[in-house]
């Protein structure tokens, strides 16, 4: 049972009016406690019981969470707060610009008071180590994400996406942790990779993200589109930072997004996401040459570089500049600080006697970028694996290219020219070329209708076995029709 309430304003006007039926709402509720209401309101006891004092008109976002805290139906106390507003003078409509200061300053006063209650989830993991490179994209990041108080827009979710080992995870995090800064009200992170555990769909997802935001789990929804309702909700009144890392296909999240006025969604794939609208997106390149051996500074150490800055070059070179390949690759030198750099990188390389390069087999340098759980191999295998026996015979065609690799030891390949290896029509393979980019095993090139492939992807591709080997019933018949025979001219 709450305390009793202070008596009401003398005055028997329209706000007066207002407060004595929120009274009686919550008589009629049996009276409970203005703390109990707001466990269930995520407005503090005493916004609730201000709300209900008469000496002014309760904002709708309070007086609804009030009424639904007392089990009243929404519908008809938006109603009557609209008739008090009119009755007090007040149409209780703002201007656009005046309308989004108020709900920030209310979404502030929400905000303050939950987490005097509920200490903010803090979900992010660590970054391992500061960012190389990607001054550029990140400011184009921010200017994506950045605040929009007073206007209509909101900001909406930002895409990273990339190929296989690009670090589109450590861009994200080192975004993330900047924005966090400014989103007191928590950060929410989910791995969505197929290799992470965990739950996969969308109604699972919000069922985490709003235990860790404090609702009880008695008050989650069991219906699935109720769920992700109050989670969008919470997103919009809230200050939150979420982070969907690893994410395969649109209809994985396509629920959780919501281009809220104070919130901030960033979300990773290989993938470009183009079946989602109304989004920013960001593509991350390979490194460049400079950045690459930063990295390799950071990582070996600058002195170690400096003496032997040849062996480092031939080591960036032979990762394509990928960051995650150039990661791997020097934990696994900095571990025996006791050998040469120049010897430990031909070891890692499997030179043979003749020198660098000579007798060089496809694939074990990939095989060797594996340090404790974490490798290169694993990763360019979980995206193999999602495609089509289609996709992978044009991947291995263009693995065994007899292109010359450019300057940054990259292949590059115009649709034209696959077509012809694979003796069909240019449109077709185009489209299969777009769905390997798609998998994070190829990437565009300066110039239209050119790819290029990674020396990482390319060793990968030559050490699997020839797709047409494959018995070709085992192909969907979706997948069959994608590349029709070469027409006739």
């Amino acid at each position: 049972m709450g305390r009793l309430e202070r008596p009401l304003a003398p005055d028997a006007g329209p706000v007066t009016a207002f407060a004595r039926e929120l009274r009686r709402l919550r008589t009629a509720a049996g009276s409970p406690g203005y703390r109990d209401m707001a466990t269930r309101a995520m407005f503090s006891a005493s916004v609730l019981s201000d709300a209900a004092a008469g000496y002014r008109l309760p904002t709708l976002q309070v007086a609804l969470a009030f009424a639904e805290a007392c089990g009243g139906d929404r519908a008809s106390w938006e109603r009557r707060w609209h008739e008090a507003a009119r009755a007090e003078g007040d149409d209780g409509t703002a201007r656009p610009a005046v309308k989004a200061v108020q709900q920030h300053q209310e979404n502030e006063l929400r905000a303050a008071e939950v987490r005097a209650v509920l200490p903010p989830p803090s979900q992010l993991p660590m970054e391992a180590q500061p960012l190389v490179g990607r001054r550029d994209l990140l400011q184009r990041a921010r200017a994506l994400t950045a605040p929009s108080y007073g206007e209509q827009r909101a900001a909406a979710p930002l895409v990273i996406s990339g190929q296989v080992g690009v670090g589109k995870t450590a861009f994200a995090l080192r975004l993330a942790h900047e924005l966090a800064v400014n989103l007191p009200d928590g950060q929410l992170y989910a791995n969505l990779d197929p290799a992470a555990d965990g739950r996969k769909d969308a109604a699972g997802i919000a069922g985490g993200f709003l235990e860790a935001l404090g609702i009880p789990t008695d008050r989650i929804p069991n219906d699935p589109g109720q769920r992700i309702g109050l989670y969008r909700s919470l997103l919009n009144r809230r200050r939150v930072l979420v982070v969907l890392d690893g994410v395969q296909h649109e209809r994985q999240i396509r629920e959780l997004l919501i281009a809220a006025p104070e919130s901030r969604i960033i979300i990773t794939s290989r993938s470009r996401l183009l079946g989602l609208d109304g989004i920013g997106r960001i593509r991350l390149p390979a490194l460049d040459r400079d950045e690459s051996m930063e990295l390799l500074a950071r990582v070996l150490g600058q002195d170690r570089v400096g003496t032997e800055p040849r062996a480092c070059l031939r080591l960036a070179d032979a990762c394509g500049d990928l960051p995650l390949a150039l990661n791997l690759a020097g934990r696994r030198i900095a571990a025996r600080p006791e050998w040469m750099l120049q010897d430990s990188v031909a070891e890692l390389l499997g030179d043979g006697p003749d020198g660098p390069g000579a007798q060089r087999t496809p694939g074990r340098f990939l095989a060797r970028l594996q340090v404790g759980d974490d490798a290169l191999s694993s990763r360019l295998d979980s995206a193999y694996r999602l495609l089509t026996p289609w996709a992978r015979l044009m991947l291995r065609q263009f693995a065994g290219s007899d292109n010359p690799p450019s300057v940054d030891n990259v292949v590059y390949e115009s649709t034209d020219a696959l077509a012809m290896l694979v003796e069909r029509s240019a449109q077709p393979v185009e489209d299969l070329l777009e769905r390997l980019l798609d998998a994070g095993l190829l990437d565009h090139s300066d110039l239209p209708g050119q790819y290029g492939l990674t020396p990482m992807a390319r060793a990968y591709a030559l050490t699997q076995p020839d797709p047409t080997e494959e018995d070709p019933a085992a192909a969907p018949a979706a997948a069959r029709a994608q590349v029709p025979a070469r027409q006739s001219r």
